[in-house]
């Protein structure tokens, strides 16, 4: 599965992943001149794109995107909070609570993609992450951002995206001080990084992207020395 940061941070976020037989966005929060852009003005080969949440930073272009004819997957709280249109809006199905007490979800096939999504702890009407199966090549993408924490654990995962936005170090400096309690309650710490990538099954992981640093509270070479030491894995920044 290839990746490839077309934008991360607070400035905007998308992503693009393809397993060489479909082709999906996640976020999309760039103008959408800049997501065309990162895309070789080749929006026709795009199945879809799936959103976390309603933050202008990931989904500021939903409806350009729907109006050019991609479909643009998120919950109902995100569609209702972000003003997304109904023209090729898809909601994801909700069904009832799963065994930790979360909403349940219905994963869906996007191509040869089949996307999960799970619930995310963010300050947010619906935030959901992402467990990406490709069955083309049965590789397994986690895509975590904007979560403090997670509830689940994986195996069999391939690749990694997951956000690293501060360190607590960092955080504790006096002129964090309006901002600590929202950044502890609403974004990944490094630790916490670390922590969430050590619980999980990484025997088959061949790599880890850490996405949405902060530019001020976020140290990109150290995270990666961090996450690489924890982990084993190869590491990248975003």
């Amino acid at each position: 599965m290839k990746i490839q940061i077309i934008g991360s941070g607070s400035s905007g976020n998308c992503y693009r992943i393809s397993d060489g037989q479909t082709a999906l966005l996640i976020e999309c929060g760039l103008p959408v001149k800049k997501i065309k852009e990162g895309c070789d003005y080749n929006l026709s080969e795009i199945s879809g794109c799936i959103v976390t949440h309603e933050h202008k930073d990931h989904v500021l272009s939903a409806n350009n995107l729907m109006r050019a004819g991609i479909d643009v997957y998120m919950t109902e709280g995100t569609a209702v909070k972000s003003g997304a249109q109904t023209y090729r809006l898809k909601l994801w199905k909700r069904d009832g609570i799963d065994t930790i007490g979360n909403p349940y979800y219905h994963a869906e096939k996007i191509g040869t993609f089949t996307v999960k999504p799970y619930i995310a702890h963010h300050d947010a009407a619906e935030p959901v992450f992402y467990l990406i199966t490709s069955n083309a090549t049965n590789e397994k993408l986690l895509f975590v951002t904007d979560s403090f924490y997670i509830d689940y654990r994986f195996s069999g995962l391939t690749q990694i995206m997951v956000e690293a936005n501060y360190s607590k170090d960092t955080l504790s400096e006096p002129e964090n001080d309006k901002r600590r309690n929202r950044l502890r309650r609403s974004h990944m710490s490094i630790e916490n990084c670390i922590n969430m990538l050590k619980a999980n099954n990484l025997s088959q992981c061949r790599e880890i992207w850490l996405i949405h640093l902060s530019s001020s509270n976020g140290d990109a070479e150290e995270f990666k020395r961090a996450v690489q030491e924890a982990t084993g894995c190869p590491t990248y920044i975003a």
